[in-house]
């Protein structure tokens, strides 16, 4: 939620506990004591979305860049040797998939990235006797290729939980939405109380006021006599 929606929160849970120490006097009008029970469980259920954790994508997506720069930076020790072999073989089909360069590399999406990778990979596996000579042993291609496994790894990660987020976040704001509506319909039988009982009254636009004007809470009142 936002500022002015973490405010109207303040405002709600101030607003929940003085319909509960008040409702009694809040009774004597029917109208008024239906439309302040409604608020209690449309309130809870803001106060479990808004308790949720919240979903830190920082470190996940932190995560993300620096395994795309660490991949990026070792497929050019795999993609030299390549297109050396390719040439010297005449293998046509391999010097197309490794003649990529870091410009074209670093515009691919990450899904894209991921599956280029991997395929790179595959044909050094596949030529791993004939790229021994350039230093690309078996433990320096497996070295190589962890580069390719810890960023696959964090595809599609960070958005899925952005996603998520958003989700919850939306979710939190349709129901202080909610909640609010079924508010401004208690304002509309609480006003009979400016004139039945003014301490309930000025306590209960008190609680409305939180968030707004700086007020903290809105003690429970006295039950005021009626005007005869």
């Amino acid at each position: 939620m936002n500022a002015r929606e973490d405010k109207q929160y303040a405002m709600t849970t101030v607003l929940v506990k003085f319909l509960a120490d008040n409702a009694a006097a809040i009774g004597a009008s029917s109208v008024a004591a239906a439309e302040a029970a409604d608020i209690p469980p449309a309130y809870q259920l803001l106060a479990v979305a808004v308790g949720a954790a919240p979903l830190n994508t920082a470190p996940v997506t932190q995560g993300a860049t620096d395994a795309r720069a660490a991949l990026l930076a070792a497929l050019p020790a795999v993609l030299g040797p390549l297109r050396s072999v390719a040439t010297k073989t005449n293998d046509t089909a391999l010097l197309a998939r490794a003649t990529l360069g870091a410009t074209q590399l670093g515009r691919l999406k990450p899904e894209e990235l991921r599956d280029v990778a991997k395929s790179l990979f595959d044909d050094a596996d596949a030529h791993a006797k004939a790229l021994a000579p350039y230093a690309l042993t078996a433990p320096v291609l497996a070295q190589l290729r962890a580069t390719q496994t810890a960023f696959a790894g964090t595809v599609r990660g960070t958005s899925a939980l952005i996603d998520q987020r958003g989700r919850a976040n939306q979710s939190a704001t349709d129901l202080l939405a909610d909640l609010l509506q079924q508010v401004y319909e208690l304002d509309k039988p609480m006003a009979v109380f400016r004139f039945l009982n003014t301490s309930l009254y000025d306590g209960y636009k008190r609680a409305r006021r939180v968030g707004s004007t700086g007020s903290r809470s809105a003690a429970p009142v006295a039950p005021a006599a009626q005007a005869g």
